[in-house]
């Protein structure tokens, strides 16, 4: 019986402070000509993302909104919708950690923008959390131009 009562609580402890908060630019990924990064992490966490997989590109302030209400994440960052887009990926619910998804590569060729994404999942000999996870990554791209996913 106090197993049962113990794993929940373990789980929620693990889930309410697991979002990484990342404001860190990526350095290789500069467009030439403004002199900035093409990309930046806002968020990413092994918690609290959508059940199923799904890549989304958000372009007004009231889908943003509703995408950190899913995350139950109450820092809304502020964005210029008329310079910025941001990219949500979503890898869906997963039956362990281990698994991630992040950006691997952002690039700008002509009039779009291609958003490059890995996926990890646990090897066969890790040892990892025995708990339901849904890894997402949340990304400000510098850039209005169509983004096409890889």
């Amino acid at each position: 019986m106090k197993k049962l009562i113990l794993m929940p609580l373990v789980c929620l402890l693990f889930c309410c402070g697991s979002t990484k908060k990342a404001t860190e630019q990526k350095p290789e990924n500069v467009n030439k000509k403004q002199q900035t990064a093409l990309y930046q992490i806002l968020s990413e966490s092994a918690y609290q993302g959508k059940e199923a997989k799904s890549y989304e590109v958000i372009k007004d302030k009231a889908s943003l909104e509703k995408l950190y209400e899913t995350i139950n994440d109450t820092q809304v960052p502020k964005v210029d919708f008329t310079k910025e887009r941001i990219v949500a990926l979503f890898m869906g619910q997963r039956n362990t950690g281990g698994y991630a998804i992040k950006v691997k590569n952002v690039t700008e060729k002509g009039e779009k923008i291609y958003v490059d994404v890995q996926e990890t999942s646990p090897g066969s000999g890790d040892i990892v959390t025995m708990a339901l996870t849904n890894p997402f990554t949340i990304v400000k791209i510098n850039s209005t131009k169509e983004i096409i996913f890889q």
